[in-house]
């Protein structure tokens, strides 16, 4: 059998859809590019969890460095502070690609890894960050002076800029709970003084060959503004559901790289099953493919997607169940009767009737639901589950 290319790690890696948001992202590089100056302000690719938010982050990653950028990627962790973390990560990448081999480079960077207190040994020496209760506050100016050395040492290497990723971006401004909505005071210190750095450096962008480009949850725009008012000037771009030529082509073309065709009639039933969703869309067509188990010029047929329903659903059951565990007991009442309405988008009266609670009692628990990434807001007043089956789940779950 050949390499499941539907898994993390399978092969060929093929990225398909989001064909608009990689223009989008594309364009904004290409400013890079073609000009060495600052792409614009932040960038943040948002929507719930299993929408491909990390893998288009992967794939613009991997197309920057084909086209020249020293690329740095950092993954946002809880309530924690991120800065120097960010600001690691690009010294590593600088290094791995033999940016700092200049003298006078390597120095400047010594020097702000100095100031910044970082490590404080032999130059080229390995980051060590001191706990953020013995390091002093961060400076501006000094950032911005380190952005500026590291984007423009990658230029004069002959590369096109500094690409900065940042991933799970509202991690680290995250509220303590859902009743106590404040977030780490360093955390969110430190995301307010990028936030004011990308904003400074892009109002002087010939200065700064480089992009910052975030991933987050729905709530990740809010957190940022709350952090800082310049959080507002960030652009969205918002990821959703892939329609259905999208699911389609999300599992026909990896398998096409092998030389493995699906039957229009397997592709159909698999792509009902995930309902546009795509971390479902990467179940089912792994489970498909394990059924199969095909060799080059073989094929996928409606038979092998009835064979692997059963892994499929014992799949998809263990993500509700992931889901469902984090829940709080007043957050179960509150799914329940979510599921119970039946309904695509729920209305906050509606759900409040059914639970015999005022609607401002709804509060506290939508703020967690959404928080933890298993409801979302569809417009004013209304929610609804950010997977798709999850409704059917809850009530399987409470008619057992």
């Amino acid at each position: 059998m050949q390499p499941n290319p539907y898994t993390p790690g399978g092969r060929p890696r093929v990225f398909v859809g989001r064909d608009a948001e990689r223009a989008q992202l594309r364009d904004r590089l290409a400013r890079v590019i073609a000009f060495g100056e600052m792409a614009g302000p932040l960038l943040v690719v948002t929507g719930p969890r299993g929408l491909g938010k990390t893998s288009l982050l992967r794939d613009v990653a991997d197309q920057a460095a084909a086209d020249g950028f020293v690329v740095a990627w950092v993954s946002g962790v809880k309530r924690r502070p991120i800065l120097r973390d960010v600001l690691q990560s690009v010294t590593g990448a600088l290094e791995r690609a033999d940016v700092l081999a200049e003298p006078r480079t390597r120095s400047r960077i010594k020097e702000y890894e100095v100031q910044l207190h970082f490590g404080v040994g032999r130059v080229g020496a390995k980051f060590e960050p001191q706990s953020t209760t013995d390091a002093p506050p961060l400076s501006q100016y000094v950032v911005e002076a380190f952005f500026e050395t590291a984007s423009n040492a990658v230029r004069e290497r002959g590369g096109a800029g500094l690409l900065v990723l940042i991933d799970e971006l509202h991690a680290p401004v995250e509220p303590r709970s859902a009743r106590d909505s404040t977030a780490d005071p360093e955390a969110q210190y430190e995301i307010a003084l990028l936030l004011n750095v990308i904003q400074n450096m892009d109002a002087q962008r010939e200065r700064f060959p480089l992009a910052v480009i975030g991933a987050g949850l729905p709530q990740t725009m809010g957190l940022l503004t709350r952090a800082a008012t310049f959080g507002e000037r960030a652009h969205e771009i918002i990821l959703a559901e892939f329609d259905e030529r999208t699911s389609q082509e999300a599992l026909t073309e990896p398998a096409a790289q092998l030389g493995v065709r699906w039957e229009p009639d397997a592709v159909i039933n698999a792509v009902e099953s995930a309902a546009g969703y795509p971390q479902a869309l990467q179940i089912v067509g792994s489970a498909v493919w394990e059924a199969a188990r095909p060799e080059r010029d073989g094929r996928i047929t409606a038979e092998h997607v009835v064979a692997s329903a059963a892994a499929f659903e014992q799949r998809v059951s263990t993500m509700f169940h992931t889901r469902w565990d984090v829940a709080s007991p007043a957050e179960r009442a509150f799914l329940r009767a979510m599921a119970e309405i039946d309904e695509p988008v729920v209305h906050r009266r509606d759900l409040a009737d059914r639970l015999g609670v005022t609607s401002d009692e709804l509060s506290v628990p939508r703020r967690s639901l959404i928080t933890k990434g298993i409801i979302e807001a569809a417009g004013h007043g209304k929610m609804r589950f950010t997977i798709p089956g999850f409704g059917a789940f809850v009530r399987d779950r409470d008619s057992e």
